[in-house]
């Protein structure tokens, strides 16, 4: 008899930088990461909302992909306007199977024409790789950078002024939303400096080499502090990113679920050929069947995933992902997938299979609040 196949969760350089700061650790796509700190998940949460959190993301995925034939491929493999990007910008794709569903959503960044850097989710690293290699043209070459590179989410308010001690404020206020700024020396380390992020608040992230992940750490949780800035876990990134009505892979986007009938349609440019989008154009012709919404409930209960929905008694669909919202006073809020578009303030009923508890709740839209992350970084940095 053989043994069960047990692998052990990776850690991030900054293992023993959260077991040092109290953070309580737990398995996230394999990697063992903070949930939340001594501080508390809404303190954490609230930060970002109102000053500056700082997460370690050094889980997710990165690829270069260079070469002379890089822009027609990327532009095949994803579903966005690669075509229209210019040198330091970044842009959210999609990347799609046969069928149509969604293999991953990832950031593409470009740095020039034959030079580009793709950002993945770490529970897909190596679907995507075996995906994207097994596609690539002889003169494109996809190279996995993951163990190499670092990557830390500044967001918040108070994010353009931290950084300002090492970025001039012309340059930060010129730093436009999805675009980057590579070649940033923070404490002598090269960093580059996205103006992105998965939280809804102005913010950045900052990618650099594996052997600065602690001294960039650590400079940017001693300069915060004056700017009230926290470490953050998992807990209050996924509360953030419901509020900003952003997808999480595995929940509201799947490879076995078509990529349309959803908030993230923008992703999806139709001037072009991509891989998928003969199945989402017959789909689309056919009719789409279900549609993830967002919703919010009357109570102060949440509606857990996988939980049935129901309107005027008859069960239309199921929960994906639900949270309590600390900016809407502790209101759950959550998206689910239903069988029909339903308007607004419908009112809907949600209950674990069992029949056991019944919620009241109803149709709403997103963003839950609204985002700053599109204004201006001249009002931040005053």
């Amino acid at each position: 008899m053989g043994c069960a196949h047990f692998m052990e969760p990776k850690k991030t350089p900054l293992y023993d930088e959260h077991l040092s700061l109290g953070g309580k650790m737990a398995d996230f796509a394999g990697w063992m990461l903070p949930l939340w700190y001594p501080s508390g998940q809404v303190a954490e949460h609230n930060a970002v909302r109102n000053a500056c959190g700082l997460f370690d993301i050094c889980h997710m995925g990165e690829f270069e992909i260079r070469g002379g034939g890089a822009q027609s491929f990327l532009e095949e493999m994803l579903t966005n306007r690669v075509h229209a990007m210019t040198d330091r910008q970044a842009m959210y794709h999609f990347l799609l199977n046969e069928r149509g569903g969604v293999i991953d959503d990832c950031i593409l960044y470009r740095f020039d024409a034959a030079y580009w850097m793709l950002v993945v989710n770490a529970g897909n690293i190596h679907t995507d790789f075996e995906w994207l290699s097994n596609h690539a043209p002889s003169r494109t070459t996809v190279v996995d950078i993951s163990n190499r590179t670092v990557k830390l989410d500044l967001q918040g308010p108070q994010a353009p002024r931290l950084l300002s001690e090492w970025i001039p404020k012309t340059t930060l206020a010129e730093l436009r939303f999805f675009h980057f700024i590579h070649g940033v020396r923070i404490n002598g380390m090269e960093v580059l400096v996205s103006r992105t992020g998965y939280t809804g608040e102005i913010g950045f992230e900052l990618y650099t080499d594996l052997t600065h992940a602690r001294a960039l750490w650590q400079i940017l949780l001693e300069k915060g502090r004056a700017y009230g800035l926290l470490p953050c876990g998992l807990g209050a990134r996924d509360t953030l990113r419901l509020e900003a009505g952003l997808p999480l892979h595995g929940h509201e986007l799947r490879p076995d679920r078509a990529a349309l009938g959803h908030p993230w349609e923008f992703a999806i440019s139709w001037d072009h050929v991509f891989f998928g989008k003969k199945a989402l154009s017959a789909y689309r012709e056919d009719g789409i069947r279900y549609w993830i919404i967002p919703f919010r409930m009357d109570g102060k209960r949440k509606a857990m995933p996988g939980w049935q929905v129901r309107l005027n008694g008859e069960m239309i669909g199921s929960v994906l992902s639900g949270v309590i919202s600390p900016t809407l006073g502790n209101v759950p809020i959550g998206f689910m997938e239903v069988n029909r578009t339903v308007e607004k303030e419908t009112p809907l009923l949600f209950c674990p299979e069992d029949n056991t508890t019944l919620l009241e709740g109803r149709v709403w839209t997103t963003p839950f609040i609204p985002p700053t992350s599109r204004r201006k970084i001249t009002e931040f940095l005053t």
